[in-house]
């Protein structure tokens, strides 16, 4: 549960803020903000997946979960690159 949470909570905030700063950038934001704006959203992200992490009753479920995570972010970040 641990490096789950931790470690697997990173791996997805790194790619959530890739992929906001992609999205950000395209949506015609001016590419500097939206990589602070990505990444100042990134703290909030990997503190909810830490607590989440934490408090699900599964570790089953919280591998699932971040691995479709990850997996979604992935693939909207190859439409948006």
């Amino acid at each position: 549960r641990l490096l789950g949470a931790v470690g697997g909570g990173y791996a997805v905030t790194a790619l959530a803020v890739t992929t906001a700063g992609a999205v950000l950038a395209r949506l015609g934001m001016a590419r500097s903000d939206a990589v602070v704006t990505a990444a100042m959203l990134g703290f909030i992200v990997y503190l909810l997946l830490l607590l989440w992490g934490f408090a699900v009753r599964s570790p089953a479920r919280l591998w699932l979960s971040l691995a479709g995570s990850a997996a979604l972010l992935m693939a909207v970040r190859h439409l948006f690159t």
